[in-house]
């Protein structure tokens, strides 16, 4: 009969825990981001971007646009946490897009898991020209820290001095800015 009980028991925490993460309607749970799903995803840097429809699909965290030839790389510097508190962790990360001139663009990306596989939320969020990302961090809030370089006036474009950092959080599943 304690068989039986215990049985129970551990069949409810099972159904219990496994209620915390997202499910399609076949019950299939999304599986957690990791590292390699950011470099082999397809970001969409939105309408107005220069790419056709706004995609660009990396593979092994690099693409080149056919069309225009410019150049986009995922950063290494990225984080996992979970952003929407249902348990299951979503990552930051830092696309850059390298045009044939001087411009070095950088793109902050929010990615939740799907039982489809990874989505983004929302639209990226520019971080600037030539800025240089030392870090990404998620609390266990969910906001996401950001801490860059960037260009004050009189700096060489080669070297941003003018120190940043940056809150976000997922809201209705879009980044948006914390003002401090």
């Amino acid at each position: 009969m304690s068989t039986l009980l215990l049985s129970i028991v551990l069949a409810a925490l099972v159904g219990w825990s496994g209620a915390q993460h997202p499910t399609s309607g076949s019950g299939t749970r999304a599986a957690a981001v990791r590292f390699a799903d950011l470099q082999n995803f397809t970001y969409s840097l939105g309408e107005n971007s220069s790419v056709a429809d706004g995609k660009v699909p990396l593979s092994n965290g690099r693409w080149t646009d056919p069309r225009s030839g410019n150049r986009y790389a995922l950063l290494g510097v990225h984080a996992i946490g979970d952003l929407n508190r249902d348990g299951v962790a979503d990552a930051v990360a830092v696309v850059t897009e390298h045009s044939g001139e001087t411009g070095v663009f950088s793109y902050l990306f929010a990615i939740e898991p799907s039982p489809a596989g990874p989505a983004q939320l929302g639209e990226p969020e520019w971080l600037g020209d030539g800025t240089v990302v030392q870090r990404l961090q998620i609390d266990r809030n969910g906001v996401i820290t950001v801490r860059y370089l960037t260009h004050r006036e009189g700096d060489a474009a080669c070297c941003p001095t003018m120190k940043i950092e940056d809150r976000f959080r997922v809201e209705h599943r879009r980044l948006r800015g914390i003002v401090k």
